[in-house]
C-alpha cells in the first residue's frame, strides 16, 4: 500500500539509489557505519539525500544561471553559516535523543547537549553520545541550533518554557519546534493539510498551551512542525490497544502516523532549512492515514504480535481526519523511510528501537 495522498516525487528512485550509498546508524553498537563494521544493517536516513540534494542542485543551477528553486531557497542566504554545528535538544526522550545520534552522523564535530528535567535517563544519552544536563544545570550560553521536543505534560507553564528555551538560540542556525497536528479543526473524515484552519484561542487549555509555544517559536524566527500520531515498534496507540483489549472508540476512526525515525529525519531537515525557512510552519506525517481497525489488523498479519481488540464505539460526525504535508516534503526535500503503518508492519515491524540495546521496547504480547 502506498496511501500517499498525492506527494509522490518525480526523484524517489534516485533518492533511493542514493539512499543505498550513504552512512547509516548501527542500532546494534550505535555507532555509525563509516567508522565501524557489523553484521547487522539498516536503511540509512533519508535526511542525507535532502541535504545532498539541495547542495548538488544549487551548484547545478548556479552554474546555469537559473533562478533557486523551492529547495535551494531554504539555504542560508549569502552563503551565511553558523560558526558552530552543536545542538542543543530541549526534550532529549524517545524522539529528541534519536535526533541527536542523525545530527551527530551528519555534523561529526558537533557537540549534542540534552537537556532534560530529572537525570533518568542520563546515562542512556551519553551511550549515545549526548551530553546531559537538567535543566537547574543549565546557563546561558546560547547554542546555533536549538530543538525543543519536550511534552506539555513536564511544564506548569508550557508556552513561558518554551520561551525560554528559545533565548537559547543565537539566531545563526535554526530553532525547531515539535508541535502537533491536532490542531487542525477538521474531524470530518476529511482531507486536511498545512494551510487548514486550526483551533482558536480559548477552545481548550491543551491548544491554547500549545498555540502559545507556538507563537513564542515563530515570534523569535524558529520553525514549527507539528507532529501527526508518533509511533515504533513497540510504543504508540497500537501498542495501548492491544493492551486495553476493549476500547471505547469507533473502529472507523480516521488517524495519521509517522514513526519516530521519520520525524527525527524531518526534525533534521528542518534544522538545516537555512534562513528562507524560519517563521514557517510544516507538518509531519506519512501521509497513509488509515482506520483504527486497519492499524490493528496490520499489527496482528505481521506476525510481531498476539492478542485482538474489540473497538465498542459507534460512528458520529468525528471521523478523524486525512492528513497530506506536500509543502513540507517540498521546501523540506524530506520522504519518509517508513511510507506507511501498514508497510512497516508488512515488512517485520523492525526499527532502531526494537534492535538497539539501549531500548527494550518489544511488541506487545
Amino acid at each position: 500500500m502506498t496511501g500517499l495522498l498525492g506527494c509522490r516525487s518525480p526523484r524517489l528512485a534516485a533518492r533511493q539509489s542514493f539512499h543505498r550509498s550513504v552512512t547509516s546508524i548501527c542500532p546494534s553498537c550505535v555507532v555509525f557505519y563509516s567508522q565501524h563494521q557489523c553484521s547487522r544493517s539498516t536503511k540509512p536516513t533519508s535526511y542525507a539525500w535532502a541535504r545532498a540534494q539541495r547542495g548538488s542542485l544549487s551548484a547545478t543551477q548556479l552554474m546555469r544561471g537559473r533562478s533557486m528553486s523551492i529547495k535551494a531557497n531554504c539555504e542560508p542566504a549569502n552563503g551565511e553559516r553558523a560558526n558552530s554545528d552543536d545542538l542543543l535538544v530541549v526534550g532529549p526522550g524517545v524522539l529528541g535523543s534519536y535526533v541527536g545520534m542523525l545530527w551527530q552522523q551528519q555534523h561529526s564535530t558537533a557537540t549534542v547537549t540534552g537537556q532534560t528535567n530529572s537525570t533518568t535517563n542520563h546515562d542512556r544519552l551519553r551511550q549515545m553520545r549526548i551530553q546531559p544536563r537538567t535543566k537547574v544545570e543549565s546557563d546561558s550560553r546560547q547554542f546555533p541550533y536549538v530543538l525543543f521536543s519536550a511534552p506539555p505534560s513536564g511544564s506548569s507553564d508550557y508556552p513561558a518554557e518554551v520561551a525560554e528555551a528559545a533565548k537559547l538560540w543565537d539566531g545563526t542556525g535554526a530553532l525547531v519546534f515539535t508541535s502537533s497536528a491536532g490542531l487542525y479543526e477538521v474531524d470530518d473524515g476529511s482531507h486536511c493539510n498545512e494551510d487548514c484552519k486550526i483551533a482558536d484561542r480559548g477552545s481548550n487549555d491543551r491548544t491554547d498551551r500549545l498555540l502559545g509555544a507556538e507563537e513564542a517559536i515563530l515570534k523569535a524566527g524558529g520553525i514549527v512542525i507539528r507532529l501527526v500520531g508518533l509511533y515504533h515498534a513497540g510504543r504508540g496507540a497500537h501498542t495501548f490497544f492491544l493492551r486495553q483489549g476493549q476500547v471505547a472508540r469507533w473502529g472507523g476512526y480516521t488517524v495519521n502516523l509517522i514513526h519516530y525515525e521519520d520525524a527525527a529525519s524531518l526534525c533534521v531537515a528542518a534544522l538545516q532549512s537555512g534562513r528562507e525557512c524560519q517563521g514557517r510552519v510544516f507538518v509531519g506525517a506519512d501521509a497513509a492515514p488509515l482506520t483504527f481497525q486497519e492499524m490493528i489488523d496490520a499489527c496482528l498479519t505481521s506476525g510481531k504480535f498476539s492478542g485482538s481488540v474489540d473497538f465498542t464505539g459507534h460512528e458520529t460526525s468525528k471521523k478523524g481526519k486525512m492528513m497530506s504535508n506536500c509543502q513540507t516534503r517540498e521546501a523540506l526535500d524530506w520522504q519518509p523511510k517508513y511510507s506507511s503503518f501498514e508497510d512497516f508492519m508488512a515488512a517485520g515491524a523492525n526499527d532502531f528501537y526494537n534492535t538497539s540495546p539501549l531500548y527494550s521496547a518489544k511488541p506487545a504480547a
